[in-house]
Parts: C-alpha cells; structure tokens; sequence
C-alpha cells in the first residue's frame, strides 16, 4: 500500500464514521430499553474509533517503512549526501512524517470525544423523532 492509497483510505474513512450511528441505531430494530440504548451507544463510538484509529495506523505504518529507508548507509544520521538521492515520494513522505502531530492529536485523542459526542447527538435526535411521531400517531388514529 502506497502513501497515496494510505490518505484516501482516511478520507474514505470519514463516510463509516459519518453513517455509523445511524446505522447502529437501526440495528436489529429501535429499542426504547436504557441498557440496549447504552450498549449501542458505546458500541457506536467505539466502532467510530476504531475506524479512524486504524486507518491513521496505517498510514504512520506506511510513513514509517518510507522514512527509514530515507538513512541510506544506516548509520542513524542523514547527511546531505543521502539527501540528494531522495525522490520526490521520499521527500513527501518525511515531511509528512515529521507533520505527524496534528494528525495524531486529532486522529487519536479528540477522536473519541467527537465520535461520543456526535453519537450522543443523533441517538437523542433520532428519539426524539421517534417520540414525536409516536405522539402524533396516537392523537391522529385518537
């Protein structure tokens, strides 16, 4: 897997991410029960980690097997010989190595906050539908 490959599988990521809870909610049926709402929550941001989580994984794993290849004579330093036959791939890639920390700031400590936080937010919305609807069904056929 390419650098390249390694980006868009986090771009693409986003969709899971989006989608999941909606899909979570829905799963074998709404269930209006304390314990089995809290079990699909927690299963849903859970599972909205791990997805972002694994895909930057890669992507510093990917990093990773690029960079170090970078010290051409292994020594443990670069030289500026060493710097003059990097490619164009291996010059992106250290810079991107070395821009990690926002990457990873976002990608594994906020992740889990937005994840429970915009879980949190379609879980009340989409019972509160489901409560507004039942009400106006039952004054409806009343």
């Amino acid at each position: 897997m390419s650098i390249e490959s390694a980006t868009l599988l986090i771009k693409v990521g986003g969709v899971p991410f989006l989608v999941m809870p909606i899909f979570i909610l829905f799963f074998k049926g709404v269930s209006l029960k304390p314990l089995q709402v809290l079990t699909k929550y927690l299963v849903c941001v859970v599972f909205m980690y791990l997805v972002v989580a694994a895909s930057l994984y890669n992507l510093n794993y990917q990093l990773d097997l690029i960079v170090v290849q970078l010290d051409r004579d292994g020594d443990g330093s670069i030289s500026l010989v060493e710097e003059s036959t990097w490619t164009e791939e291996e010059i992106k890639a250290r810079k991107m190595r070395v821009a990690d920390g926002g990457r990873n700031v976002v990608g594994y400590l906020l992740t889990p906050y937005l994840a429970a936080a915009y879980s949190a937010v379609v879980f009340l919305f989409s019972y509160l539908c489901i409560w507004f609807f039942k009400k106006i069904k039952v004054r409806f056929y009343a």
